[in-house]
């Protein structure tokens, strides 16, 4: 990621979308490594349940979804597939939103139906941990 950040900046500074195939887990079921991409565009209007990429402070590019703006202007951010947040993230380290998600080359505008209805229902606390609930109890009876 590091070396396609210039490109990203370039691209998002000229008005257009960058489109970004992520790695790893932590926004399944939406995104599935090396299925699903991403279109991204500049930060310019954040709001809450907007998918972001965003840079830490040990350099780690991420992409989570915009939990909570905090009454200090920081950020909270957490992944589909996670329960904890990450607080503190300062509206500077937000490099990109994403404004479509693509299965294949099937393109979703995060505006659908079909997509804010999966997001309204994943950013719900409760549920989340209710999927999660089985996993643990699991985990404690078997646990050796």
């Amino acid at each position: 990621m590091e070396e396609m950040y210039p490109l990203l900046c370039d691209v998002i500074e000229s008005g257009g979308e960058f489109r970004l195939y992520p790695r790893g887990t932590s926004m399944l079921p939406l995104l599935r490594q090396g299925i699903d991409s991403v279109a991204l565009v500049g930060p310019e209007r954040l709001s809450r349940r907007d998918i972001c990429l965003y840079r830490r402070e040990n350099g780690q590019f991420v992409l989570h979804r915009l939990m909570r703006v905090e009454k200090d202007g920081t950020l909270s951010f957490c992944g589909d597939n996670q329960l904890a947040w990450e607080r503190g993230v300062s509206k500077e380290a937000v490099i990109a939103r994403a404004v479509a998600c693509y299965r294949g080359e099937k393109r979703r505008p995060v505006t659908s139906w079909r997509l804010r209805l999966y997001t309204f229902f994943h950013c719900q606390m409760w549920l989340r941990w209710l999927r999660f609930l089985p996993r643990r109890v699991w985990h404690r009876l078997f646990k050796k």
